[in-house]
């Protein structure tokens, strides 16, 4: 097995795991998503606020996990502002409870405290939560949502 590090050219195939991902965690496949996934990756997978780790084996993808780093004003409890959101986290069926997903994440968060990050937030679905309790997450309630619609839904 190796781990490494993903590039612009993994953007097919991780547009593929994201949607595995999404449907894994419940959410129905109402739209197609294939192109703004593609530019997604392709863009960010170029940038240096974006670290997506991939452990494969003969080729085939095994596990993946990534880590987006966005700037927000700083504050008394995260000085420099900058915080790392956790996502695309999945393991291919046959490979889970193996410890794959932990690995791939004490690498990203060597990366966020490198970068002298403090916080890190993450969506965590009811399979994932034990493995990000592990690692010290927190569930929280410490925000709001809203979603907007488009004009053609009012």
């Amino acid at each position: 097995m190796i781990i490494r590090k993903a590039t612009p050219e993994d953007a097919v195939l991780l547009s593929e795991i994201r949607k595995l991902q999404l449907i894994d965690e419940g959410i129905e496949p109402s739209c197609d998503i294939d192109e703004e996934l593609f530019v997604f990756f392709k863009k960010w997978l170029a940038s240096k606020d974006f670290l997506q780790l991939i452990a494969e084996e003969n080729g085939k993808l095994l596990s993946t996990a990534a880590i987006v780093y966005y700037d927000l004003p700083p504050s008394f409890t995260n000085k420099i502002g900058v915080r790392g959101y956790v996502t695309n986290v999945y393991t291919a069926p046959q490979h889970r409870r193996k410890g794959l997903s932990k690995m791939l994440l004490e690498k990203i968060l060597e990366d966020a405290k490198s970068r002298g990050i403090k916080k890190i937030w993450l969506g965590a679905s009811k399979d994932g939560r034990p493995v990000y309790e592990k690692l010290g997450f927190i569930q929280q309630e410490s925000y709001m949502e809203l979603t907007l619609k488009d004009q053609s839904e009012v």
